[in-house]
């Protein structure tokens, strides 16, 4: 049996652990993971690998050698430019003549490749994917497949796109005939590229599901659950020589190197790592702390749950807390205080008695995810003005024109508005500060001004970063990730003094709203229209052309939304409900010879209402993964009265007005159906309830439960903690009941997927 190892990634996510330092080469327990990985390969057979490198490619080949580890013979396949992970696969195994394994150098695992290896041969299969299941399968490649074949990919999705929980791992069988898919000295990748030519060839192509231990080590949090799961014993693999006369002063579950110094009178508790030469002083008390090879902890160092990295010195007195790093040759001063889930960045020096609250260099904790409301958290404890800072600097990273940004009423919400803008600009971007102005107001500038990006801020004890595509639309999910990856890791460009982008005060947005406004409110009605909302500034916008509009005594209520973005109509005993209220904007617009755009997720009432008129209703994604919906999207842009409540509704009364129509009888003239919706928080990966649930997947998003006239859509949300439901029946049961009912299955399949094995 032959092998490829890839080992040519960069690691940016693990930094400053992979500063100077090829991601195959980080130590756990003190041994190189690519290590690991070579007695993995020779203890199920394999005599010759060949290990594909790029970044310090060097430093790889000068630790495998002489080229002999154990029973396996390896080589160094160098690429002089970036190919893929199918590229750089078939330059090293151009001389292999049977089927051969790859597999990450990077990747901690005990599958049993010759099982493995066995099962592609018996299946016939041209290549093999070994796969396993995830609780959260966002940065991998999830499969989808039956009887051992797969029939689909969907790469790196977002919980909203989740239709299976099998994520790749990498580790595949290849036949060498494959290798004729891969153009020569070009980037091409197994996943993107050569598996989806497979299926569209009719290429047998298989899948493995393994049970063993796998662990992609893709961040700091991730290694350090393999590095205590190692320790714990749950890998199968061999753990280097340590110390094992365990006393009080070391606990039974920590790792301490037989080559280390550890004091008697140091601890060790929990799953703490102490590599080769690391000399541990008097006092020192660890907790589930990583001390790599050669570093210095000295007298009553408290290290909790953090890492230090080879050869860096934490002096006397000196604390570094939960999720921090400290870099290769970093030194931290006598009772000095690094906080939870700063990094220090090789080399660094932090003064005597210093207090580290944020990144040296750039690189950072976890910080608070994209919801569908936004990037959320307490106001000046996680929402603070230098995260504000981050957040803007990343947004310069996903827009190719300007941002636009406004914000709430409030000196909070104007202090975080002010931070992001200065982020954008230090970053190089550029920027319109619309000011403090409501939501469907900033969407209007934005859509003058040519904006990408949309941001509205809202603090009050609690405070909300929204970011959008142009039309207050959901970013896509390349945008997203991309994004959400510099806020999290601090990878934003720094711009020179002379390239500071502009921030331009763009004043005239409430004008131009009004004007918007003024060209949608050319009717009159016979009732006496008010607008009531929370949002008394976007009241105080829409009551002028509420009255413009009005022409009688009976009242007419429109009620909008905090935010702006919904709204609803109350007249009499009639009330016409926000989805309503949208399927009639559906069959003004297609009475006027327009189609629609409308989310992926709502109800399907609004195409009988549009192809009533001969038109019909597009769809866009809450997560767009392609260009699927690129059509609907460039619609739903020019189509912001759809998410501004008050444009809504102006669109519907307008309608009621050309055709003289009551509100009852502007309710009954379009299709109706009962609709409910609500968000289900689950303590389990939501795409494992589908699956359980037997929902039949969407195009792009989601999965659908339908019987009959009722149909109930049901998709994550962006952070995995649970599912939002839209129910939609024609038939005698309302849809609430329907949600009542399936929130019932949901819950029970969630038990059940709790319970052990």
């Amino acid at each position: 049996m032959k092998a490829v190892i890839l080992a040519g990634g960069e690691g940016t996510r693990l930094r400053p652990l992979t500063c100077d330092l090829p991601k195959p080469l980080v130590p756990v327990c003190g041994k190189p993971v690519l290590f690991y990985i070579l007695e993995l390969l020779g203890k199920h057979g394999c005599t010759e690998a060949a290990v594909a490198v790029r970044y310090r490619g060097e430093r790889i080949e000068s630790a495998l050698g002489d080229g002999n580890y154990g029973s396996v013979r390896t080589f160094v396949s160098y690429e002089d430019s970036p190919l893929g992970t199918a590229g750089c696969v078939k330059k090293a195994a151009a001389d292999f003549d049977d089927d051969f394994i790859v597999i990450s150098g990077d990747a901690m695992c005990d599958f049993d490749l010759a099982a493995i290896y066995k099962h592609h041969k018996d299946s016939g299969a041209k290549a093999t994917i070994v796969v396993k299941s995830v609780d959260d399968p966002r940065e991998y490649g999830v499969i989808i497949g039956e009887n051992g074949m797969v029939t689909g990919f969907s790469e790196k999705p977002s919980f909203v796109n989740c239709r299976s929980d099998l994520a790749n791992t990498g580790i595949y069988v290849i036949s060498p005939e494959i290798l004729s898919l891969i153009p020569d000295g070009k980037p091409v990748d197994f996943a993107k590229d050569v598996f989806p030519e497979m299926l569209g060839r009719e290429m047998p192509l298989g899948y493995y599901a393994e049970n063993g231990y796998w662990c992609d080590i893709g961040d700091i949090g991730a290694y350090k659950r393999c590095t205590s799961d190692l320790v714990n014993g749950k890998i199968n693999a061999g753990i280097p020589e340590r110390i094992t006369d365990h006393s009080s002063h070391i606990s039974k579950t920590s790792f301490v190197a037989r080559k280390a110094f550890f004091s008697d009178k140091a601890l060790a508790a929990g799953c703490s790592s102490v590599g080769a030469g690391a000399y541990i002083s008097d006092g020192a008390k660890l907790n589930n702390a990583v001390v790599m090879d050669g570093a210095f902890v000295g007298e009553g160092v408290t290290l909790n749950d953090c890492i230090i990295c080879t050869n860096a010195k934490v002096c006397g007195g000196a604390a570094v807390y939960e999720g921090a790093v400290v870099g290769e040759g970093a030194v931290i001063g006598d009772n000095a205080v690094i906080s939870g889930g700063v990094r220090i960045w090789n080399n660094k020096r932090i003064e005597k008695g210093a207090s580290v609250t944020s990144d040296v260099k750039y690189g950072t904790a976890a910080y608070p995810e994209m919801s569908e409301e936004g990037i959320c958290g307490a106001t000046n404890t996680v929402m603070t003005p230098e995260f504000a800072v981050r957040i803007g600097s990343s947004l310069s990273k996903i827009s190719d024109s300007r941002i636009a940004v406004s914000c709430a009423d409030g000196n909070a919400s104007s202090c975080i508005k002010n931070a992001l803008l200065s982020g954008i600009s230090s970053s190089g971007g550029s920027a319109y500060d619309c000011g403090s102005v409501p939501l469907p107001v900033l969407a209007c500038a934005g859509k003058l001004l040519g904006a990408d990006i949309l941001v509205h801020i809202a603090s009050r004890s609690n405070t909300s970063v929204m970011v959008y595509s142009a039309g207050l639309l959901p970013l896509k999910r390349s945008r997203e990730r991309i994004f959400q990856g510099a806020v999290s890791r601090g990878e934003s460009m720094s711009a020179g003094w002379d390239s500071f982008g502009s921030i331009t005060p763009f004043t005239d947005a409430l004008m131009l709203y009004n004007s918007a406004l003024t060209a949608l409110s050319t009717f009159t009605v016979p009732y006496d229209v008010r607008v009531v909302s929370r949002n008394s500034r976007f009241r105080d916008i829409c009551t002028p052309f509420a009255k413009k509009i009005s022409s009688g005594r009976e009242k007419l209520t429109v009620t909008i939304t905090e935010r702006g973005d919904m709204s609803e109509i109350g007249c009499g005993d009639t009330m016409i409900d926000p989805v309503s209220m949208q399927v009639i904007a559906c069959a003004y617009e297609a009475r006027h010879g327009h189609d629609t755009a409308l989310p992926f997720s709502f109800p399907h009432s609004a195409e009988d209402a549009a192809s009533a008129y001969g038109r019909k209703i597009l769809r866009y994604f809450a997560s767009s993964m392609d260009d699927r919906d690129e059509e609907a999207r460039r619609l739903a842009e020019n189509q912001l009265f759809m998410r501004d409540g008050f444009a809504l509704a102006l669109k519907v009364l307008s309608y009621m007005s050309e055709l003289a129509l009551t509100p009852a009888e502007a309710l009954a003239s379009v299709p109706h159906s009962s609709n409910a919706g609500r968000f289900i928080r689950v303590n389990c990966p939501p795409q494992r309830i589908l699956s359980r649930l037997k929902a039949v997947p969407e195009e792009n998003e989601g999965a659908v439960l339908a019987s009959g006239d009722e149909r109930v859509f049901l998709r994550p949300d962006k952070r995995g903690t649970g599912l939002f439901m839209f129910a939609e029946s024609f038939g005698t049961e309302t849809a609430a009941s329907l949600c009542d009912r399936t929130e019932k299955l949901i819950r029970n399949a969630a038990a059940a997927l709790k319970q052990p094995k």
